[in-house]
């Protein structure tokens, strides 16, 4: 341990006296300030009492100095730097489907928990689809259980007479056409070929001659009415008389009878010679075809129609293959994925908190229509605090994750909170002129309640190595009576015994275990050094000796 000239020879000096005492000290009584072989304070207080020996046996004496006990991890190795207060994490919500909003539950500042519902949007299409998707599930499901149904025995029926047909079919076209068909076909060629001679011949003699005699003769018939009609019109009444019914009807076969004539005598219509040509051609061609049948291709197509009835039938008595139910099942497994994503984007339109937490900022309003992942609001655990430091590169291999920390906030003054480094950056800001590291340390304190994000604060990081929760006594304070511990705590009441547990001796101090004591409770005892060593003039009583750079001890980024 370094220690500079005055602080060696005042503890050479205060050795030299505790032997001349021979194991002496001195017991509490009027509260006086100690003063060093140079007439200065030296920080200790002292009181007039009897003397004491180790045993605990009363004796008289002068006077003896009592210290203030410290807690131990605000006393050893330890490293401070400031900065700011600020939430552990900070959630956003985002909206996870496109849509209108149509609810809104909460502003900024309210608490929500867990899952407790923020917004809605509208779900109308939403629901069609999820509609849609159930529908076309629906739809996969029955085809498959028909495909698994046996064969209906009504559709066998049907399929084996098609069958049948099929195969007669083919026997016919095998067998050719039949003499019937053959003389059936020359007729009507026959027939085609003669009428359309008779267009391009037109009438004969004898059908002109007999289609002009009837034309001479409704002439006669139509004059000889003409003057039955005649002798009679003169009456009111004439066009109902039997005589006008006559002419008219004499009239009609005449007109009839020489439209015929006139239609006889004039040439064939172009029209109904090229009908009557194509009627015979196609006479000629189905007599042709009948007597070179069965062609290749007639076979050929019969066969076709055998096989494809043959197919059906087997496929009815055999049921569904293994792919077409395959096919349905990965139809069926798509369809329910499809409507597993309706249902999942229709409960999206109701935005829930992600965690328990503050409302930090809604940037939605009602009626209005987002997208896709837009943020709408904030959300964050205002319990959940954290304090990050920069520490500088001197101290930041005595910084470790788990090390425990003290923190002291501007505008709580008085108050301490308690921390645990939760981690270190793993590389230093390269813009920065001084190298540190940033530390972030958790605040683990039961309520949080005062503390506000941005708040200026202090953090004290004690070495885990040195640590304890218990506290700092001068080792010449503690007495041994058979296996118990003690130290006299003296408060305005006068001094008593406190039991403590020892465990750490460091240097004049011992980290000891005690429910009653407490920081700036003074104990019998006294130290060599004191807060005016030069070595030590920037660090709190006490630090000094034990080489732990009590106090604030500046590293990048604190403050004296």
């Amino acid at each position: 341990m370094k220690m500079n000239k005055t602080t060696t020879w005042i503890l050479s000096v205060a050795l030299a006296g505790a032997v001349g005492l021979g194991g002496y000290t001195y017991l509490s009584g009027t509260e006086v300030l100690a003063q060093d072989g140079n007439g200065q304070n030296n920080g200790q207080f002292q009181r007039r009492a009897q003397q004491q020996n180790t045993n605990g046996q009363a004796v008289d004496g002068d006077m003896l100095a009592t210290v203030a006990v410290q807690p131990a991890s605000a006393a050893l190795g330890s490293v401070s730097a400031a900065g700011n207060i600020a939430l552990v994490s900070q959630r956003s919500v985002a909206l996870g489907t496109t849509g209108v909003v149509n609810n809104l539950f909460v502003e900024a500042g309210d608490y929500v928990e867990a899952g407790e519902t923020l917004l809605t949007l509208a779900t109308s299409d939403l629901d069609r689809a999820v509609r849609n998707a159930e529908l076309n599930v629906a739809s996969i499901q029955n085809q498959i259980e028909q495909i698994m149904e046996p064969a209906d025995l009504t559709e066998i029926a049907l399929a084996e007479a098609e069958l049948k047909q099929a195969q007669e079919a083919l026997d016919d076209v095998m067998a050719g056409p039949s003499e019937e068909e053959i003389a059936a076909a020359q007729s009507n060629l026959s027939s085609a070929w003669a009428k359309y001679n008779e267009l391009q011949a037109g009438p004969s003699q004898a059908e002109l001659t007999q289609l002009s005699a009837n034309l001479e003769k409704s002439e006669v018939s139509l004059a000889e009415a003409q003057r039955e009609y005649d002798q009679i019109a003169w009456r009111n009444d004439a066009g109902a008389t039997a005589q006008a019914a006559a002419l008219q009807s004499a009239t009609i076969d005449y007109e009839a009878t020489k439209a015929a004539y006139e239609q006889s005598i004039a040439a064939a219509d172009t029209s109904e010679l090229q009908s009557a040509l194509s009627s015979a051609q196609s006479a000629q061609v189905q007599l042709d075809g009948l007597l070179n049948s069965p062609t290749n291709a007639e076979i050929a197509t019969a066969q076709a129609s055998v096989i494809e009835a043959q197919s059906n039938l087997d496929e009815l008595l055999a049921g569904a293959t293994d792919s077409e139910i395959e096919s349905l099942e990965i139809s069926l497994e798509q369809a329910l994925l499809n409507l597993e994503e309706a249902h999942s984007t229709l409960a999206s339109a109701t935005i829930v908190a992600p965690i328990a937490g503050t409302i930090l900022d809604v940037d939605i309003n009602l009626g209005e229509r987002y997208t896709e992942g837009e943020v709408v609001a904030k959300i964050a655990d205002t319990s959940q605090l954290e304090l990050t430091i920069d520490v500088a590169e001197v101290d930041i291999a005595k910084i470790a994750s788990g090390q425990l920390a003290t923190i002291e906030i501007d505008a709580l003054t008085g108050q301490n909170f308690s921390g645990e480094v939760e981690q270190i950056a793993p590389a230093s800001d390269d813009s920065a002129s001084i190298v540190s590291y940033p530390v972030t340390i958790r605040l683990d304190d039961a309520s949080l309640d005062a503390i506000l994000p941005g708040m200026t604060a202090v953090a004290t990081i004690v070495d885990n190595a040195q640590a304890s929760s218990g506290w700092l006594v001068p080792t010449n304070a503690i007495r041994q009576q058979g296996e118990r511990s003690f130290v006299t705590m003296v408060t305005a009441e006068g001094a008593s015994q406190v039991d403590v547990n020892p465990s750490t001796v460091r240097g004049e101090w011992t980290v000891v275990e005690s429910e009653e004591l407490q920081a700036g409770v003074q104990v019998q005892g006294s130290l060599t050094s004191f807060i005016a060593d030069e070595e030590t003039s920037e660090r709190r009583p006490g630090g000094g000796m034990m080489g732990g750079g009590a106090g604030r001890a500046m590293t990048g980024g604190g403050r004296p």
